[in-house]
């Protein structure tokens, strides 16, 4: 079921629309420094994990600047977690499955994705879920969303996963934009 999605082009084209609704949206309202008009700035990516014929969606980050300050504006993205060098989507599902690294849990990962995280990629990650995340602005304005009986459990972002209704897929959609302000402007955390 995680794995199948994985594979799905429609998921990872859908990531890109959404993306590319984000980056319409910041364009429409013009520069946050100045309020003159954005032009398209898409800087390049190549993050880790991606099948082949996946790499192309990826390659680059959607980012945008203004025509008179020269200020870069980069809206948020369900696609990529901020410098993280595995995609977002990637990130999240990887960071719900393991609760703890194990070699048995990073073999299957290994097997079922294609991903090798090793065990001190992985801890970063979930001491960054257990330890700065729930520091940022965006969860200070966000937990208030989240039942307490979740914000207690502390499995981020699984159990923040449980607050979204629907098949597994829009689930993960759900909470990748969920999380999207985390990418970018005031509320940026990675």
């Amino acid at each position: 079921m995680y794995q199948n999605f994985m594979y799905d082009a429609n998921f990872h084209e859908l990531l890109c629309s959404i993306d590319q609704e984000f980056t319409n949206k910041a364009m429409q309202q013009g520069c946050v420094y100045c309020g003159s008009k954005l032009y398209q700035a898409d800087y390049p990516r190549s993050p880790f994990g991606l099948p082949a014929q996946f790499r192309p969606l990826y390659n680059e980050r959607y980012s945008l600047c203004c025509s008179t300050c020269r200020k870069r504006v980069t809206p948020p993205s369900v696609r990529f977690f901020g410098r993280r060098w595995f995609p977002a989507p990637f990130l999240v599902l990887i960071s719900i499955l393991m609760n703890g690294a194990s070699d048995r849990r990073l073999v299957q990962v290994k097997r079922h994705f294609g991903i090798a995280v090793s065990k001190s990629t992985w801890r970063r990650w979930r001491g960054w879920w257990q330890k700065v995340f729930v520091i940022t602005p965006f969860w200070q304005q966000a937990k208030g969303l989240v039942p307490t009986a979740l914000k207690r459990s502390g499995f981020f972002p699984r159990a923040l996963l449980g607050i979204f209704q629907g098949k597994f897929i829009e689930k993960i959609c759900h909470l990748l934009r969920f999380l999207s302000p985390l990418t970018s402007g005031a509320l940026r955390a990675v």
